[in-house]
């Protein structure tokens, strides 16, 4: 058993992070947010929050176009500077151990959970589990946009890809590998990334005590042709919608 206070999250270098400033996903997370929670969760009471929400490019459009309040959650101080300067209400927080102020009714990880690597897999699980299960008995649901990667062999895919971005040596090679071919080419290298195929997403959420409410099965992405490598079936953007499993129904 791994135990979470000697875990350590490998974190992006600045350089890194400024690389995903980019608001390309915005619409289609507020769609599908809006869509799962339109049925589940309407009420505008209580603070969405978005956990490692970056400049903000999702809450500047919930906000604006829902009414809801919204308020980010992100580590890197430049990008809560521009949260703040946009009207966004930003704190500097840390996913794995976050602070709460009470009022938060929906919790929000776009694209993040990837991002949430340790030094091996079993750390890396660990990691992912710890951020999901800080917010499951705090909000009311939780909200979650997630790449998925589906294999043609089990689910070997998510796995090669993290193997190869933590590896310093691997990494080096990518990047040479990267140059030529840009299919490759990630900003990931050697800290790591950490993919997981859709039933492997189910079985991390479960072990969460989460339970799935509503989901969005989205179109299959482009596969550039020298990643079948990487054993890709397809690639997906799918939402999720979850909320704290109770005793009655992990009963039946």
């Amino acid at each position: 058993m791994t135990n979470n206070a000697t875990i350590e999250q490998v974190k992006l270098e600045q350089r890194q992070i400024a690389e995903f400033h980019i608001d390309c996903f915005a619409e289609t997370q507020l769609e599908h947010f809006s869509q799962l929670t339109g049925d589940h969760a309407p009420s505008h009471e209580g603070v969405v929050v978005d956990v490692g929400g970056g400049v903000g490019f999702f809450a500047r459009a919930l906000q604006a176009r829902s009414g809801r309040k919204v308020r980010v959650i992100d580590s890197d101080p430049q990008s809560v500077g521009l949260c703040t300067a946009a009207g966004v209400e930003a704190k500097l927080g840390d996913a794995l151990k976050p602070s709460f102020e009470g009022d938060e009714a929906i919790a929000c990880f776009n694209l993040i959970l990837h991002h949430l690597v340790g030094r091996n897999e079993a750390e890396t699980r660990q990691l992912q589990k710890q951020a999901l299960q800080a917010w499951a008995s705090q909000v009311d649901f939780v909200y979650i946009n997630e790449y998925i990667y589906d294999s043609y062999v089990g689910n070997v895919t998510g796995r090669l890809i993290y193997e190869i971005t933590s590896s310093r040596f691997l990494s080096a090679l990518g990047n040479a590998v990267g140059k030529v071919i840009p299919a490759f080419r990630a900003n990931t290298f050697g800290v790591g990334v950490r993919f997981r195929a859709h039933d492997e997403w189910l079985a991390l959420f479960d072990e969460c005590g989460l339970e799935v409410v509503d989901k969005i099965y989205a179109e299959k992405d482009y596969t550039a042709p020298p990643l079948r490598l990487l054993l890709i079936d397809e690639v997906r953007l799918d939402s999720f919608l979850l909320r704290r499993r109770s005793a009655l129904s992990g009963a039946n």
